[in-house]
């Protein structure tokens, strides 16, 4: 089978699960590390395997990943599987299924069988501090946990979990 671990990153944290995702796929198959901005449509349907990751934009996916699953080709029998990053500790079950809902009905629209999603915390780039906390409406003491709470972040145990992940999708 042949993989591609696609990504959009800013601060670095999707960057370092892809890296685990691709590394772990590259174990048992061919795998491609490909930034976003890098791939083309018509690449993309090479593939047999697509792990798409994106950190969450307020609460959503991030621009280039949403226009990345309008401009998929259609390829019955390709499967894609999504990763994300965000600042919070943890989200709700429904939560995440609401944040990767663009990805399973890009699936469903193009015949791509969608394989799940993977999420964790990532640390938020410096220059997002200020406006995050003012959106957020938080005092300094509860941002200051906040930020205590992301360092780190992903963490060993985060990219353990990415590459159980990719072993599952693959499986």
């Amino acid at each position: 089978m042949n993989v591609l671990v696609t990504y959009f990153s800013q601060s670095g944290n999707t960057e370092k699960i892809a890296r685990a995702i691709c590394e772990e796929a590259g174990k048992a198959h061919e795998a491609d590390l490909v930034k976003l901005e890098e791939l083309t449509p018509e690449a993309a349907a090479g593939y047999d395997c697509i792990f798409l990751g994106s950190p969450l934009h307020s609460g959503s996916l991030a621009a280039p990943v949403k226009e990345c699953l309008k401009v998929l080709k259609e390829r019955s029998g390709q499967k894609l599987a999504g990763f994300i990053t965000h600042m919070a500790p943890a989200y709700p079950e429904q939560d995440m299924d609401a944040f990767a809902a663009p990805m399973k009905e890009a699936c469903g629209e193009k015949q791509i069988q969608y394989a799940g999603c993977f999420d964790c915390q990532g640390v938020l780039a410096e220059a997002m501090h200020g406006p995050v906390q003012k959106k957020l409406n938080m005092d300094d003491a509860q941002w200051a946990d906040m930020v205590n709470q992301m360092t780190g972040r992903p963490n060993r145990e985060d990219l353990d979990n990415a590459r159980a992940f990719a072993n599952a999708v693959l499986g």
